[in-house]
């Protein structure tokens, strides 16, 4: 590499090995969230886990990845891309064997917050850091397009990859779990982050890095002679700063809203507890909001980014797309183990009718915005996604695994169409500058979709199965405890355990618990087709900028179309 010094240039972009190091991270971070679910029962049975500590192994790493995953995309603007990449690797690392050595439910909980913070830290550096490894600084209009649309198709198919994978968790899950041990969906974690690591510390250069110190150095030369004190020296030094305070809100009004739709079914919506714990979230998010608006360009999370509408548009779609997909999938895995009794590799098997039309649809999706403006690709994908989950509705007491193919193949027909362009859209609307805080936010929609869909659909389903057992009229003399015994395992899909009892019972609360899956069918149905909408409104033109923008990018120095593209924050 040059030695530095006045005349230095910037390290060649290996496109190649930048693609390959993004797109494994992007699989390891997002497999991780779902290849746990069916490898979950067997992880309970040989630690002894409680019933909420097997939820704390779902839900710390989903937590401790959306809450810090704002502060990752702040810290690859200001400490550097490659850096954090590398620290977020190594922390992931460390986690996954501390996942497989303990024997502790308390040891497990914590390795896998731990996991989640890693995760995060990569996950909100691997598109800016592949989009580095794109020159769209050549002022001549043929090149800037050229790469453009190179860095555009890069990360589309690193998240389709991410999308794919996240697909096939259960199924890489399920076959780990059945052939050898659960420790071994953590243990395949090693050899590919050592792999990773040493890949970016050889062949990845820090071109972030470098471009700043260029850029420092051109401001130095400007004003070397002036007499002007660093002090006068307006728009330098500046940007997003990492903010305690906002991390410490950002965390805790997640939880409290997580912990309040969750319970709130269990203690009452009407507990105090509970509408506390609503009220102090939603209070401590606005005050966030607050907080971090009064610090403009400073600011650690810049919410204006969502006054441009086509960003507030994918970010939805984001957060909608893991509503109506992982948020949903542990419910169904309850139904297909508890009631069809499938195993762990089985439920594998029928998820793969979700993730094949994912990756074969996600390349049809890239090859579609050649001729068909990102926006209405976004559309379309979204429309076929409720038409899926429309099919999801025939499914009954009587249906077994075959019938929730139709609604899998459908999903991920839509997911793979609109998944992929979410990211790429994500850098392309905003200032080239905002970069990382933008696929920040893109991405932590991602695992809040999955989190808060796990809430809100486990409330839903919770409250019409507890619904239809207070109106059911049970054999005289059935003790108290027996009934409550019922709650449990048709709350957890074991209508074979409740069956033992009764099979009159069993049949009814299966059919209560269908009922549940099919409102949340209907309200993931609901999102998709608002997404839609949105997107054709305000998702505009052949790559999602807006016509003027397009007409701009053919003529202008990338210099020049940044600005225009990627429209001003104040100005919307």
């Amino acid at each position: 590499r040059p030695v530095p010094g006045r005349h230095r240039r910037l390290s060649p972009r290996p496109v190649g090995w930048s693609l390959t190091v993004a797109a494994l991270s992007t699989v390891m971070m997002t497999i991780d969230i779902t290849i746990v679910l069916v490898a979950l029962p067997a992880i309970t049975a040989d630690l002894g886990l409680s019933l909420s500590g097997a939820q704390w192994v779902i839900n710390a790493y989903s937590l401790t990845f959306a809450s810090l995953m704002l502060a990752a995309a702040a810290l690859s603007d200001i400490i550097g891309r490659r850096r954090i990449f590398l620290i977020g690797h190594v922390l992931f690392l460390g986690a996954s064997i501390g996942c497989i050595v303990t024997g502790t439910e308390a040891g497990i909980i914590i390795f896998r917050a731990l996991q989640g913070a890693g995760g995060a830290l990569v996950f909100g550096t691997c598109t800016p850091l592949l989009a580095d490894a794109f020159d769209t600084s050549d002022p001549d209009a043929a090149s800037y397009k050229e790469n453009s649309a190179k860095r555009t198709r890069a990360v589309a198919a690193m998240m389709g990859m991410g999308g794919a994978a996240s697909a096939f968790g259960p199924l890489v899950g399920g076959a780990l779990v059945e052939t050898g041990t659960w420790e071994w969906i953590f243990a395949i974690n090693i050899p590919i982050g050592i792999f990773v690591i040493i890949a970016t510390l050889i062949v990845i250069p820090d071109i972030h890095g470098e471009q700043k110190m260029l850029a420092a150095r051109q401001s130095e030369r400007k004003w070397a002679g002036t007499g002007a004190v660093k002090g006068d020296r307006k728009g330098l030094g500046t940007g997003a700063r990492i903010s305690v305070a906002a991390m410490i809100f950002t965390i805790v009004s997640l939880v409290l809203v997580n912990y309040g739709i969750i319970d709130g079914q269990e203690q009452g919506w009407t507990s105090e507890i509970i509408i506390a714990a609503l009220a102090g979230g939603v209070l401590l998010f606005a005050a966030l909001i607050l907080f971090e608006l009064s610090k403009r360009d400073a600011a650690m999370i810049d919410f204006r980014l969502f006054r441009i509408p086509a960003f507030a548009t994918v970010t939805f779609n984001a957060f909608a797309s893991r509503m109506f997909s992982f948020g949903m999938m542990p419910f169904i895995i309850l139904w297909l183990a508890g009631q069809l009794e499938l195993s762990a590799l089985e439920i594998g098997y029928v998820s793969s009718a979700l993730a094949v039309p994912m990756v074969i649809f996600s390349a049809v999706g890239m090859v579609m915005t050649r001729w068909i403006p990102v926006g209405v690709v976004q559309a379309i994908g979204m429309f076929i996604v409720a038409g899926g989950l429309m099919l999801g509705l025939l499914m009954d007491t009587e249906s077994g695994w075959a019938d929730l193919l139709p609604m899998y193949l459908v999903l991920g027909t839509g997911t793979g169409l609109m998944l992929p362009h979410v990211m790429s859209l994500a850098v392309a609307v905003v200032p080239t500058e905002r970069t990382g805080m933008a696929t920040g936010l893109a991405n932590t929609a991602l695992p809040l979709g999955t989190a808060f869909g796990v809430a809100v659909y486990g409330a839903y389903l919770s409250d019409r199965v507890n619904s239809g057992i207070d109106g059911m009229a049970f054999p005289p003399g059935m003790p108290e405890e027996t009934v409550d015994s019922v709650r449990d395992a048709a709350e957890g899909g074991l209508f074979q355990e409740i069956a033992a009892v009764s099979q009159d019972i069993a049949d009814e609360t299966l059919g209560f618990f269908i009922d549940g899956l099919h409102g949340i069918f209907i309200i993931a149905a609901v999102l998709a087709v608002l997404g839609a909408l949105a997107s054709l409104i305000f998702i505009r033109g052949m790559d999602g900028t807006g016509k003027a923008a397009s007409k701009v990018a053919k003529t202008a120095p990338a210099s020049e179309t940044a600005a225009v593209t990627s429209p001003t924050l104040e100005s919307h």
